[in-house]
């Protein structure tokens, strides 16, 4: 089913069941694919282009040194100007593979096809590719968005729980970016991952995206989570999984929002999250560990504001029943916030 997207957004999105070789370019194109979806790729009846391109990725792969040899790749088949890239994987490949299709002859047209729940909900929509550099998670990317996005669910099938459990956290974010308590108490409740789910989170971030491309204004909203997420996730030397950490930023968000004067999250809810992120508890890194990584963010006000009046970064909190606002603040209001967090994921209300 193609989803509506907003008139002239950049991307036709597609949620079905199994792929289609009818969605894949009509001209010439290449392949990169995670190798852990290559039998499923074939099994499916999807074409393979020559000399296509199947590897792990993980995130720690996600540099520029691995791009390098498929950009060669490209330039011996040869790939012209009217190619396209055909990227099908995860989220650390569609970042991957989307940055080398702008890159590539100054930019040439790709497609996203995501085989996780975590880029099928964030990554593989809104045009954002990167890499990562050793001071901080993407810090080397452009906006580059796909012609098309093909989301087949089929591909769920294979994922370890743990991988689901991850991308589950992604649909939350958007569920409390909107302020749907109904959807995040869905959301947090035994039931498996619905269809219906992804495509009212890749509809979300199309309008999001739509309003604001290059992540000037109203699309920093979509950060939720991610601010301290990003930060947990390396300086766990990225043990935990991109929307584990994504869980832990988001919990640490409700409680940031209401150091911040706004209305809390029930108990209960709060409760519910810290529960179902409770076996993290253990591989959480110490606060001491995260600053640095907070104050090297990308999101961060710029160094003259910093000069002026301290490092700020724009931090998203959550509201109960209504959207989520954007805070300047400095990395150091995360500290109080984080710690009652663990504290709730240890099983310890009293000291959160």
């Amino acid at each position: 089913m193609r989803l509506a997207t907003p008139p002239g957004f950049p991307t036709e999105v597609f949620v079905q069941e199994a792929p289609s070789a009818e969605l894949l370019p009509s001209g010439p194109w290449v392949l990169v694919g995670d190798a852990a979806v290559r039998e499923q790729w074939r099994a499916a009846g999807m074409p393979e282009p020559p000399c296509a391109i199947w590897e792990a990725v993980d995130e720690s792969r996600k540099q520029l040194g691995t791009i390098l040899p498929w950009l060669e790749d490209w330039s011996r088949q040869p790939l012209h100007r009217d190619g396209t890239v055909v990227a099908v994987g995860g989220g650390v490949l569609t970042d991957l593979a989307g940055l080398g299709a702008s890159l590539y002859m100054r930019g040439i047209a790709w497609q996203a096809w995501p085989t996780t729940l975590l880029s099928m909900a964030d990554a593989g929509l809104g045009g954002k590719t990167g890499a990562d550099l050793p001071t901080g998670k993407n810090l080397v990317g452009a906006f580059h968005p796909p012609k098309r996005l093909v989301a087949c669910t089929a591909f769920l099938k294979t994922l370890p729980e743990r991988q689901v459990e991850s991308g589950r956290y992604e649909l939350l974010k958007v569920a409390m970016l909107l302020g749907d308590t109904a959807w995040t108490e869905e959301l947090l409740g035994p039931d498996p991952v619905r269809v219906a789910w992804i495509e009212r989170a890749l509809a979300s971030k199309a309008d999001i995206v739509h309003l604001d491309p290059t992540e000037q204004n109203e699309r920093r909203l979509l950060n939720l989570g991610h601010t301290l997420g990003h930060a947990v996730e390396s300086a766990s030397g990225y043990g935990l999984l991109h929307g584990e950490a994504v869980g832990v930023g988001l919990l640490a968000s409700c409680l940031l929002a209401e150091s911040q004067g706004l209305q809390p999250f029930p108990p209960g809810l709060l409760g519910q999250l810290a529960a179902r992120l409770a076996p993290l508890a253990p591989q959480l890194p110490p606060w001491e560990s995260l600053l640095p990584w907070l104050i090297r963010d990308k999101k961060g006000a710029g160094l003259q504001a910093a000069a002026k009046s301290g490092l700020q970064i724009h931090c998203i909190l959550p509201r109960p029943g209504e959207p989520a606002l954007q805070h300047l603040l400095p990395p150091e209001a995360w500290a109080e916030p984080y710690a009652r967090a663990r504290h709730l994921m240890q099983g310890d209300p009293t000291r959160a």
